[in-house]
């Protein structure tokens, strides 16, 4: 099995990015409207951004990349839905 650089930065990229998400989410729970809306976009680029990368970028499709930017994009959507007082 040959594991390429995108396989191994999205396996530290889904736990890093839900941590970073779950702390930003925690700082903005008593914030004006700003700060959620950017949040919120955040939460969608970084679901997006990695099947975009492989559906454009990327010239080799591996089977476990694209899982990979599946998980991430309904992943990081789950997280970056989710209220700022849970």
């Amino acid at each position: 099995m040959n594991i390429g650089i995108f396989e191994v930065l999205m396996v530290v990229f889904i736990p890093v990015g839900t941590l970073l998400l779950n702390a930003w989410r925690k700082r903005i729970s008593r914030s004006n409207r700003w700060p959620q809306f950017v949040y919120l976009v955040v939460s969608v680029t970084m679901a997006s951004a990695p099947l975009i990368y492989v559906r454009s970028i990327e010239p080799n499709h591996t089977a476990l990349g694209v899982v990979l930017a599946g998980v991430a994009l309904f992943w990081f959507a789950i997280v970056g839905a989710r209220s700022a007082n849970t």
